[in-house]
């Protein structure tokens, strides 16, 4: 594939993705436009390793769990949960702090693009 227009030289996408901030200020609209409002919102990509792929952005509204990912398409996807439907969570502390969320059974794992501090305010909110 030709570089240019979205494209490296091997042809993967690069750029297309928004950025943390476009889907935290998308997911805090959205939020506003249903008359809630976040008390915690964290930025994370999922899994291990930091900006490997694309972001997510999480929010707590004292009731449910929100979490936008963008797609390569159109607007960005949009979910939501009641907190009484996450299982646990917490904060694994290092050079790249991680929230672990336990939901339906499954475990994940996300890298936190935020400091520690937004990490421990979100899963404390999380917990009510």
């Amino acid at each position: 594939m030709r570089a240019g227009r979205g494209l490296t030289a091997s042809g993967t996408l690069f750029g297309v993705f928004m950025s943390a901030d476009a889907a935290s200020a998308f997911l805090i609209g959205r939020l506003a436009q249903e008359g809630r409002q976040a008390v915690a919102v964290l930025r994370a990509s999922p899994g291990a390793v930091r900006g490997l792929s694309a972001v997510h952005v999480f929010a707590v509204d004292g009731e449910r769990l929100w979490l936008v990912q963008p797609r390569l398409l159109g607007e960005p996807a949009i979910a939501s949960v009641p907190l009484g439907e996450v299982q646990d969570a917490s904060v694994r502390e290092g050079t790249r702090p991680q929230v672990v969320l336990r939901l339906g059974g499954r475990t994940t794992r996300y890298t936190a693009l935020d400091d520690v501090d937004a990490c421990r305010r979100f899963v404390a909110a999380l917990r009510g």
